[in-house]
């Protein structure tokens, strides 16, 4: 029952502080240019009470008394909860407050499903140090990531739409298209790091990398790895940025999705087997 609350409760929290966020973007008075996409207290205070509760039911959905679910539900659920955390601290020092539009609904779905469909996961009694610090490795890098895939959407579509004339009163509210892109690129860097320290770290702490459970995640791990360092290289080099850049940061995402998610999604919802 606790398990159902508190998800209940942090997704109506998430959609107070989205629509909130909303009714800003759309409003008619644009923001200053130094608070450009900066949240209201309100926006942040109903985002922080989403946070407490989504962290109390990832909780109660991984820390079972059989022993730790990481099933694929329970772990988006965890992916969602993390990324949110990152841009809502990021949203009080960088125009990233946008994004809340598109993380906070998924993070809603991830927790419905969480709370609501079953998991076909045997839970782990026990997890290693090592192990246990190459998962969260795992989930910061992934999660930083896949906030740097969807700041890439939000560049596109604000390049496109400046490029067609098409000054909404959403377009004002939004930070300089310079300003975003370098957000961007900081992001790719924090997380293509925290992507190295995963491969290091599952090669130090875990048994067998490219054993029959674990080799097509460490080979796709290792190939998103080498799409992202390419992406970083072209844009010191080359100064890639637009339709190429986007490219690149959505085919590095797409290859880490199916690393982290693919077999595991096919195993566990599938064919309802670990």
């Amino acid at each position: 029952m606790s398990m159902i609350i508190t998800g209940l409760i942090a997704s109506i929290f998430y959609a107070a502080s989205a629509w909130l966020q909303q009714r800003m973007l759309s409003g008619d008075k644009p923001a200053h240019h130094s608070h450009q996409s900066t949240p209201s207290f309100g926006i942040l205070f109903l985002a922080g009470l989403a946070l407490l509760d989504h962290a109390f039911n990832a909780m109660l959905a991984i820390r079972t008394p059989a022993g730790y679910d990481f099933g694929f539900f329970r772990v988006a659920s965890l992916f969602s909860w993390v990324m949110s955390l990152i841009v809502v601290l990021a949203s009080l020092k960088k125009p990233v407050a946008n994004l809340f539009l598109l993380l906070f609904p998924l993070a809603i779905v991830s927790i419905l499903c969480s709370t609501f469909l079953p998991s076909y996961y045997h839970p782990h009694a026990d997890l290693s140090g090592g192990v246990a610090l190459h998962s969260v490795l795992g989930i910061l890098a992934f999660s930083l990531l896949t906030v740097a895939a969807i700041q890439a959407l939000v560049v596109a579509w604000l390049s496109r739409e400046l490029k067609h004339h098409h000054f909404s009163n959403t377009l004002r509210h939004m930070p300089p298209l310079q300003s975003m892109e370098e957000l961007l690129f900081d992001i790719i860097k924090a997380g293509f790091i925290a992507l190295l320290a995963v491969i290091i770290s599952g090669f130090v702490f875990m048994d067998d990398m490219f054993g029959q459970h674990l080799a097509h995640k460490t080979v796709l791990t290792l190939v998103s790895f080498a799409v992202w360092g390419i992406l970083l290289w072209g844009r010191h080099r080359f100064g890639w940025r637009g339709k190429v850049a986007l490219r690149w940061i959505l085919g590095g995402f797409v290859v880490l999705i199916l690393a982290y998610f693919g077999s595991k999604f096919v195993l566990e919802i599938l064919l309802n087997r670990v």
